[in-house]
């Protein structure tokens, strides 16, 4: 809260700066400037996957293996994730699940699966509430540790990677990720955009071209959280995937199994 404080306040002060020292003819052009920058850094250091300012990422694993690392968000879906884990088993792949704690705690046997099958269990908050980004630190450091608290109590290690809803990464957020030590923030480098109404084709499209050395790609398992609650489409794409990762020689991992260690 006191950094969010600290960033409005610069601004604040850099616009009034300008105001009484700029040449009257060209006040308002440098204000009007000046805002602009403001804006858009801010965006970026929220919103952009690779930004570092609120809290350290892993947004791209180091590009020197030939591996690529599949992440879904917002399950289990007692209907869907199963399908996806079938799909992955076909492929002998693996990949990581940054599951919501509400979901966890409703469907346990899903979770259990997922860890048996090797892949690695994350959180992604315990509602995905969309006051999470603007909650004090203390309401975001809880809705992590709960999340991570249901997870811990079905599977045997408790979770140390997590995705923020949106990956938006907030001055409240990075203040409350300080105070969790021990815990790995994970972006991306590619989204497939299925958590909304799509094709199987146009999530194949965003994500072909990127699939290289050290991708991570964000696709979702579960549903109705402001988008689509039909994961059918993303279930097509990702045999797709897959095979398109097989014939280019990658390997599909889950983050922070043995030998794939974050940077």
């Amino acid at each position: 809260m006191l950094k969010a404080i600290a960033v409005k306040a610069l601004a604040v002060a850099v616009v009034l700066a300008a105001i009484w020292t700029l040449p009257t003819g060209w006040s308002a052009l440098a204000v009007c400037t000046i805002v602009a920058a403001t804006v858009g850094f801010l965006t970026y250091a929220v919103w952009h996957p690779s930004s570092q300012f609120f809290a350290p990422v892993v947004h791209h694993l180091p590009r020197d293996r030939p591996v690529v690392a599949l992440t879904f968000d917002d399950g289990p879906d007692p209907v869907f994730t199963p399908q996806i884990l079938d799909v992955l088993a076909a492929h002998h792949a693996h990949a990581t699940f940054f599951v919501l704690g509400s979901r966890a705690a409703q469907h346990p046997d899903v979770i259990r699966r997922i860890h048996a099958e090797g892949h690695t269990v994350g959180t992604h908050t315990q509602s995905h509430r969309i006051g999470f980004h603007f909650a004090s630190p203390s309401t975001v450091q809880r809705e992590i540790s709960d999340a991570i608290a249901v997870v811990a109590g079905i599977v045997p290690q408790s979770p140390t990677l997590f995705r923020p809803p949106q990956g938006l990464r907030t001055p409240m957020f990075g203040s409350a990720w300080r105070r969790l030590r021990g815990l790995t923030c994970v972006t991306w480098s590619v989204r497939g955009l299925d958590s909304f109404e799509t094709t199987p084709e146009k999530i194949v499209a965003r994500i072909a071209p990127h699939l290289e050395p050290g991708a991570i790609v964000t696709l979702h398992d579960g549903g109705g959280l402001g988008g689509s609650t039909n994961r059918a489409p993303t279930i097509t794409a990702l045999a797709t995937v897959l095979g398109e990762c097989e014939t280019r020689g990658l390997r599909c991992v889950a983050l922070g199994a043995r030998g794939t260690a974050l940077p």
